[in-house]
C-alpha cells in the first residue's frame, strides 16, 4: 500500500528512527497459535499513532513496532476476516523469518492461502446449507458464511446477518442460538457477519453462557441476562490484561522491514 508521505503525521512516522510507547493500543488476547500470541488492537490508534497504512493485521518481521512473537488483528476487520488474517499473518511471518522471503513474496504468499481458506469455506457452507434444509429447516440461500470450529459441543456458525434479518428475523443481531431461536438448529450458535472482529469473542461467551441456562430450563430472559454477565466480566478481565501487557512492553519503533530478522524471544 502506497504511503501518504506528503501529510506532516506521515513524514514524522516515516523517519523509523522515532520510538513510542504502546498504550491503549491492545483491546483483547485470543491465545496463541504457532507460538505466537494473537491480540486484537485498535486499528485506528495505530493508524494515529504509529503507521497510516496499518490495516487487517501484523507480525513482528513485518512491523518494527509490533512487539516479537505477537500477531496483531485489527479490530476494524469484520468477523469474517478472522481465521484468514490469522493464518496470512503466520505465513507471511514464517517465511520472512526462517526463509528470508521480502515482505512482498510472503504477503503474496499468504493471499494465495486466503484465497484457498475463503473457497474451502465456502463449499462447506453450502454443503451444510443443504444439509441443514434437509433436515426439514426453511432458510433462504446464502444465510452460512463461514464455520469457526465446535465449542463445548455445539457447531459455531458466521452467518449472513443482514440475510436472517431480511428474511427470517429482523431482530437478529450480534448473534442467537437453537435453543433461544427457531430457525436456529439446536445444535448451533451463530454469529452475526456484521459485527466487527473485536465483538466475536465476547459474543460467542454470552452465547454459549445463555444456551447453557436454557438447557437447564430457564427462559431466554434469565438466561439472556446471565450471558451478559459473563460478557461484562470478561471485558473487564481483558481490559486488566491489556494494561498489564502494556507496562510490560518496552518503547518500539516505528517503520517497517522489506527482510525478516532474528527475533529475541521474550522472556
Amino acid at each position: 500500500m502506497m504511503s501518504c508521505k506528503r501529510h506532516p503525521l506521515c513524514k514524522q512516522l516515516y523517519r523509523n528512527s522515532g520510538h513510542a510507547r504502546l498504550n491503549g493500543f491492545y483491546r483483547a488476547y485470543l491465545g496463541k497459535r504457532q507460538g505466537q500470541e494473537v491480540w486484537v488492537i485498535d486499528g485506528a490508534l495505530v493508524v494515529s499513532k504509529l503507521y497510516p497504512a496499518f490495516i487487517m493485521g501484523g507480525n513482528d518481521q513485518r512491523y518494527r513496532f509490533n512487539p516479537v512473537d505477537e500477531v496483531w488483528l485489527d479490530n476494524r476487520s469484520g468477523i469474517e476476516e478472522f481465521r484468514y488474517t490469522l493464518a496470512h499473518e503466520l505465513i507471511e511471518r514464517m517465511l520472512m523469518r526462517q526463509r528470508g522471503w521480502s515482505y512482498s513474496r510472503a504477503h503474496g504468499e499468504g493471499i494465495k492461502l486466503e484465497k484457498e481458506m475463503r473457497d474451502r469455506d465456502e463449499l462447506l457452507a453450502l454443503k451444510h446449507e443443504r444439509k441443514v434444509r434437509a433436515s426439514g429447516f426453511v432458510l433462504p440461500g446464502g444465510i452460512y458464511r463461514q464455520f469457526l470450529g465446535n465449542r463445548k459441543g455445539l457447531q459455531v456458525w458466521i452467518v449472513d446477518g443482514p440475510i436472517v434479518r431480511r428474511e427470517l428475523h429482523g431482530d437478529f443481531s450480534m448473534g442467537g442460538n437453537g435453543l433461544s431461536d427457531s430457525f436456529i438448529p439446536e445444535n448451533e450458535i451463530w454469529l452475526d457477519s456484521a459485527m466487527n472482529l473485536e465483538q466475536v469473542h465476547y459474543t460467542l461467551l454470552q452465547e454459549l453462557e445463555e444456551r447453557k441456562h436454557m438447557s437447564k430450563g430457564k427462559g431466554y430472559g434469565e438466561a439472556y441476562e446471565l450471558g451478559l454477565v459473563v460478557l461484562l466480566d470478561e471485558m473487564e478481565r481483558q481490559e486488566k490484561l491489556a494494561r498489564a501487557h502494556e507496562k510490560k512492553l518496552r518503547p518500539v519503533r516505528y517503520g517497517t522491514r522489506e527482510r525478516g530478522v532474528k527475533t529475541r524471544k521474550r522472556r
